[in-house]
């Protein structure tokens, strides 16, 4: 505002005419003269000629002032068209060029002036005809030099006295005095409507100037917030990814805590360290989404998903946690496959699960599927108490939270932002319905129905049944996390494979590969999946556990019969994958 203010201020204190500007004008000034004299000599051509022949005077002398006259504007004119075409000449060369341009108009205005006595010989009718030709000129002159002023008063005060003496020698009588006096009082007006375009102009220049240095501080400062927007994204990116391996170490060591006999205490602290973990893994979760969209490398990869098994997969993976907040999952069966990218759906989804499970502690969680006008829609609704009036308009924005919530509910205020975000990504909406006191619901619709790609599996399997036996070759450089990993795997019934035994991976049973990617950026997951399946010579499943969700990135996008988990990974999230897997190796 102060430089808006400034702005304004310098547009109303016009600058003034001084001796220093009349000798030495602004390069600025002497490049806008060229610009406009460069077409303006060449108009004055043809207004000389057209007042020599309107005169009818043929004289020695009028072709003489024709001449010069014409000799003159094409050199002035050539000395624009010059000037404007140097716009990086130096400032002497270009201060000389404008003392040139001076000179050069102050010798047509004294041509002007004897054209009006030779024009006077002819008579009071001709000399009126170029009194009339001399002020249009005049008046031009002000609109094509004001910028230069040296030339704009040398141009008007070499002509107009000269012709003004023209009138008193032909006419020494009242009359002809007045004519004269009028004459120089019209250079004074044209003189004083020079000063004022002058200064206009000036303070135009002034004004874009400071236009200009604003601007270029905007952006300088834009550029500076983007870094330090960058910045801050590229950080909340890599502490998230950083801080994942350890939570995804505690979550399976909590779990084989969990398998061993503890008395009720005990359960109750593991308990609590478990709901702790699984806060903080959202909270991982949420900045790393978060980090990906700003840095825009978030990929949408569509194809043909089964709701159905969306939701009972998210329904069993996140049982245990409602359950221990008091509540229940409740899952309407559904048959309809719609086309979208089942890694940002889930993570949806899952973000909706984890707010009614917060917000709504102790309420029946109900999933389902409505077929609407312009497609299918998810829906996930709540008995929890709904949203307050004074919180809706803001719900959407990115870190709000009410203060009631910020009190009682661990969380950093981005899981409705993404799920809008995600859903404009695939070209979905989001819709949300609350009434306080009677719960919320949260739709993601205008999903593409599409038919089913596959038939449903037949036969039952428990999960006990699939995993027993199962031959998981385990690829982890993180000691403490492959050994708990190892004594998880075979709590549930898995074999682990030992290191080095690819080549006979799946072999005499159903066998998989479980990868834990690296934080370090350097290991690559589809190498490594590709090499074990070339060692085993054929194409066994894998699961990779990652901190990262862009398939690309790891380098698994083209890959087939691979799961994403991300880190830190529950392990039910890993035994439902397992059962997934396995399942299909079976079938």
């Amino acid at each position: 505002m102060d430089g808006a203010k400034e702005s304004v201020g310098g547009a109303a204190r016009a600058p003034g005419i001084t001796v220093a500007g009349l000798l030495s004008p602004e390069p600025w000034k002497t490049r806008y003269l060229f610009s406009i004299g460069a077409r303006s000599w060449l108009i004055h051509v043809f207004v000389v000629l057209l007042a020599f022949v309107a005169q009818q005077n043929l004289s020695l002398a009028a072709q003489a002032w024709l001449t010069g006259m014409i000799a003159l504007s094409l050199v002035l004119a050539g000395l624009c068209q010059y000037g404007q075409r140097l716009p990086d000449v130096p400032p002497r060369a270009l201060a000389i060029a404008a003392w040139f341009h001076s000179a050069l108009t102050a010798t047509v205005g004294l041509l002007w002036a004897w054209g009006a006595f030779v024009a006077a010989e002819a008579g009071f009718d001709n000399l009126l005809l170029y009194t009339l030709a001399l002020g249009g000129t005049a008046l031009g002159a002000v609109s094509s030099q004001h910028a230069v002023m040296r030339s704009c008063l040398l141009s008007i005060w070499t002509s107009v006295p000269g012709l003004a003496a023209a009138h008193l020698a032909l006419d020494a009588t009242r009359l002809g005095q007045a004519n004269a006096a009028m004459i120089v009082l019209y250079g004074a007006v044209l003189t004083i409507l020079a000063t004022r375009m002058h200064r206009f102009v000036a303070s135009n220049h002034a004004l874009v100037e400071r236009l200009d240095r604003q601007v270029h501080q905007l952006r300088y400062e834009k550029k500076r917030a983007d870094m330090a927007q960058e910045a801050r994204t590229r950080f909340l990116a890599h502490a998230s990814h950083d801080l994942r391996q350890p939570v995804h170490t505690m979550n399976l060591l909590i779990s084989l805590l969990r398998e061993n006999e503890l008395d009720r205490d005990a359960r109750d602290i593991v308990g609590k360290i478990d709901l702790s973990l699984t806060s903080l893994s959202e909270l991982f979760q949420s900045l790393l989404d978060f980090s990906i969209l700003d840095l825009g490398r978030m990929r949408v990869s569509t194809e043909a998903v089964d709701l159905n098994a969306v939701l009972n997969r998210l329904a069993k993976q996140n049982m245990p946690l409602v359950e221990r907040m008091g509540g229940a999952i409740v899952v309407s069966p559904t048959s309809v496959w719609v086309e979208t990218d089942p890694r940002l759906l889930t993570t949806m989804l899952q973000n909706l699960i984890s707010n009614a499970a917060k917000y709504a502690p102790g309420s029946t969680v109900l999933m389902g599927v409505r077929h609407r006008k312009n497609g299918v829609a998810v829906v996930v609704a709540d008995q929890g108490p709904g949203i307050g009036e004074a919180d809706r308009p803001r719900i959407f924005d990115e870190f709000y939270r009410s203060d009631d919530d910020a009190e009682r509910v661990q969380g950093l205020g981005l899981g409705l932002p993404l799920v809008v975000r995600f859903a404009e990504l695939l070209g979905h909406d989001c819709r949300l319905e609350t009434r306080p006191g009677h719960g919320t619901l949260v739709e993601i619709g205008a999903m593409k129905r599409v038919a089913a790609c596959r038939e449903a599996v037949k036969g039952r399997w428990t999960a006990a049944h699939l995993l027993s036996g199962l031959e998981v070759y385990l690829v982890d450089r993180d000691g403490d996390t492959r050994r708990a990993t190892e004594v998880l795997l075979q709590n549930w019934g898995c074999v682990v494979a030992p290191e080095g035994s690819a080549a006979r991976l799946g072999r005499s049973k159903p066998g998989l590969i479980l990868l834990n990617h690296g934080m370090n950026g350097n290991e690559n997951a589809a190498q490594a999946i590709t090499a074990i399946r070339e060692q085993a010579g054929k194409t066994v499943p894998a699961i990779v556990v990652s901190g990262t969700l862009d398939h690309e990135a790891l380098g698994i996008a083209g890959l087939d019969d691979v799961q994403l988990l991300a880190k830190p990974a529950p392990p039910a999230q890993l035994r439902a994958s397992l059962v997934s897997l396995a399942l299909s190796t079976r079938t």
